[in-house]
């Protein structure tokens, strides 16, 4: 054979072995694909410790499929989420799931699995930001817009960091903001935002959010969503000729004249509660809630090659502390319930009763044993009695801790609601348990609405557990509860059925003084108002009742000193400890260190108890018969 001839055959064999290679590749090619956008700005950006948005569209070109799409972060031994997805042949379906981690995750693995067989995986990048740094969510078609913000100090000692947020990422549950401590929204239409991103927005922002809008020419698409939130009425048409010479001031710093000799800006109109930061209106602040809304009267883009722009914004971006329960707890694996929870099942017999049994037991195998067999002439009975009676006494106690335990599961929740008078509803961060009588696995399902933070406290420790996710229930299944054990589940979930109050409160330096009303149809058990840390007793308030507080603010009794009771399922008074005697809601987590009571020292709040549980739960598909206690944290307008 000449050498021509050889080659074409070689050359023929490779191109054959290419062609069934690719035939190979394209049979095991899946039909069916998963694209993921991870984080606030969709490239992996999330605050360790808080809840942040995955956004999954899966397409499926094959035959109809029915899976499970799982969440696994590095060195987990199990996923922590599991979404139950149907995909009909030529579906294409879009999927917004909740995800949360307390290590500093730089990747999630996400597998779609189908009959137990493996049909898709994917790795998605993730960029995490610590709890020692800040959060600055920008919402704007301007990807350079205050860059600068990142070499300010929001808070001292902790650095800033900016995520470039994506309008339809946003959340519809305000907990899935909660990572973020600024939003700044610049030449976005917030009138575009679905009613549960308003929402969210609207109780993130009340939970203790700072929002910075930006105005100018952009101020009516901007605002156009956010309804009661705006710190000011916009008038018709626009300032100009502004002196850029305010803003410097306010800054304590010079140039901005050199680069804007003068700024356009809105009409405004201060509303009552307001206050404008410089001589021309340009920055004014209002209060809603625990946070802040700070309108810009001018299009944020105008400062971005002033060098003082971070000087200006970092003292009226400085942050307070937020309440964040749920975080608080899940930061040191703290179970809230292991110590307030009282339980009669849990309960140990008293050292007496267990003396006197270990005596009657004592006594009955020897001595009256003994005298019984002498007295009937047949101690040699005894090698059958002793076993006999050792039997009755295992059998007898065995019955008796059975009674005490009962046969059914118990299923307690411990509420925490935070809530402001005059606003719709509340955010709930409530611990739910199961106690057991018997070693078995037990599947709880919560609303679409709650977020199941993926595991459970067992005494000191906090167990991994998979949360599952469908279209109708959000579930833990198999949920396996060792005989006369507890297991705590910690679940943040939006409620609406809040009592509603009205005050007339007055506040200086000294003392809070005025009246409360209660006008809801519901009556609040063992009532305080409580200003930092001094509170006074307001005793149980019936539906309609008003009541009087003269409170001194020096006396601080709050949250030791107050005479909170101690009885009930949960103990109110290590409750109120728990959660007040220390720093909790300070930045980068709770320190044992710091001023006890509430984080705003100068607001006030009604604390009050319902003798109820707050949310839904049910046990292996039926609505379980729990009991509950609420305390609700409603703050007060002064």
């Amino acid at each position: 054979m000449s050498r021509l001839p050889r080659f074409l055959l070689l050359a023929l064999l490779a191109l054959l072995a290419m062609s069934q290679a690719g035939v190979s590749r394209a049979a095991q090619q899946s039909p069916v694909s998963l694209d993921v956008r991870a984080g606030y700005d969709g490239s992996g950006q999330y605050h360790v410790g808080h809840w942040f948005p995955l956004s999954l569209v899966a397409a499926n070109d094959g035959g109809d499929l029915r899976g499970t799409i799982e969440l696994r972060f590095p060195g987990d031994s199990s996923p922590s989420f599991r979404y139950e997805i149907d995909l009909p042949r030529g579906a294409r379906k879009q999927v917004f799931l909740p995800a949360i981690t307390d290590a500093n995750a730089r990747l999630i693995e996400l597998s779609l699995v189908a009959n137990g067989a493996l049909i898709l995986n994917r790795n998605v990048r993730l960029v995490p930001v610590d709890s020692s740094e800040i959060l600055v969510g920008v919402l704007s078609s301007d990807q350079t817009l205050l860059n600068s913000l990142s070499t300010a100090q929001l808070v001292s000692g902790y650095t800033t960091v900016l995520s470039r947020l994506s309008a339809d990422l946003l959340p519809e549950d305000a907990m899935i903001l909660d990572g973020l401590d600024v939003i700044v929204i610049h030449d976005v239409d917030t009138a575009a935002f679905t009613l549960g991103q308003r929402a969210a927005l609207d109780r993130w922002v009340r939970l203790g959010g700072t929002l910075l809008l930006s105005g100018g020419p952009d101020a009516g698409r901007v605002v156009g969503g956010l309804g009661d939130l705006l710190p000011v009425q916009i008038g018709p048409g626009l300032r100009t000729d502004v002196p850029a010479e305010s803003l410097e001031r306010l800054a304590n710093s010079n140039g901005l004249r050199n680069i804007v000799p003068a700024i356009t800006a809105n009409q405004i109109t201060l509303l009552p509660g307001t206050r404008a930061l410089d001589r021309e209106s340009l920055i004014s602040v209002g209060d809603v809630g625990t946070g802040r809304v700070i309108f810009a009267a001018f299009d944020l883009s105008i400062l971005r090659a002033w060098q003082a722009e971070p000087d200006l914004w970092a003292p009226i971006l400085t942050l307070n502390s937020r309440m964040q329960i749920a975080s608080s707890f899940r930061w040191r694996s703290e179970n809230l319930v292991r110590d307030t929870l009282q339980l009669a099942a849990l309960s140990l017999p008293s050292p007496t009763l267990l003396l006197l049994l270990m005596v009657v037991y004592i006594v009955v195998i020897g001595p009256v044993n003994f005298l019984v067999l002498r007295r009937m002439r047949r101690v040699d009975l005894a090698w059958i009695t002793t076993p006999a009676l050792v039997a009755i006494f295992l059998l007898a106690t065995y019955g008796a801790s059975f009674v005490l335990r009962g046969t059914r599961p118990q299923v307690s929740q411990l509420a925490l609601v935070q809530s402001f008078e005059g606003a719709p509803g509340g955010q709930a961060t409530v611990f739910v348990s199961i106690f057991s009588p018997q070693r078995r696995s037990y599947t709880m399902g919560f609303g679409l609405d709650a977020l199941v933070s993926p595991g459970t406290f067992e005494g000191f420790e906090f167990s991994t557990s998979l949360v599952t996710i469908s279209d109708s229930t959000v579930q833990v299944r198999d949920l396996l509860v060792d005989v006369s054990s507890l297991r705590t589940l910690l679940v943040e979930q939006p409620v609406v059925d809040v009592p509603a109050v009205q005050s007339q409160l007055a506040r200086d330096a000294s003392r809070v003084t005025g009246s409360l009303r209660n006008t809801s149809g519901e009556m609040l058990y063992n009532a305080l108002i409580v200003s930092g840390d001094a509170a006074q007793s307001l005793g149980d308030i019936g539906p309609g009742a008003t009541v009087e507080a003269n409170l001194p603010r020096n006396l601080q009794s709050f949250p030791d000193l107050i005479g909170t009771p101690s009885d009930g399922l949960f103990n109110q008074r290590q409750v109120l400890s728990t959660l007040f005697s220390y720093d909790r809601f300070t930045f980068g987590g709770p320190t044992f260190q710091g001023q006890q009571g509430l984080p705003e020292r100068d607001a006030v709040y009604l604390l009050a108890w319902r003798s109820a549980p707050m949310i839904e739960v049910s046990l292996d598909g039926k609505d379980s018969l729990q009991q509950g206690m609420t305390l609700y944290l409603i703050r007060l307008n002064t």
